[in-house]
């Protein structure tokens, strides 16, 4: 049985965690395992940022207590 693993691509000042991608379009797969990390670690803040054909990010919010992870805004270029 092959066992999956998973890392965090870069976690920030011990509170956010970015994750990166260089894909076309950014899919709820990607979106999930962001979540699963914020979930398991209960870091406030997970960036999801693309370098695929355009700059693309994401920002959620997570709050421990209530368990839920809220989306904050996304940005498409650097301006």
């Amino acid at each position: 049985m092959l066992v999956k693993k998973f890392r965090m691509d870069l976690v920030v000042e011990e509170d956010i965690i970015i994750e990166l991608k260089a894909v076309d379009t950014i899919l709820s797969e990607h979106r999930a395992q962001l979540f699963n990390y914020l979930r398991l670690t209960k870091k406030p803040v997970g960036l999801l940022i693309n370098f695929g054909k355009s700059f693309y990010a994401e920002k959620y919010l997570y709050d421990p207590e209530s368990k839920e992870i809220s989306f904050l805004n996304s940005k498409n270029n650097f301006g």
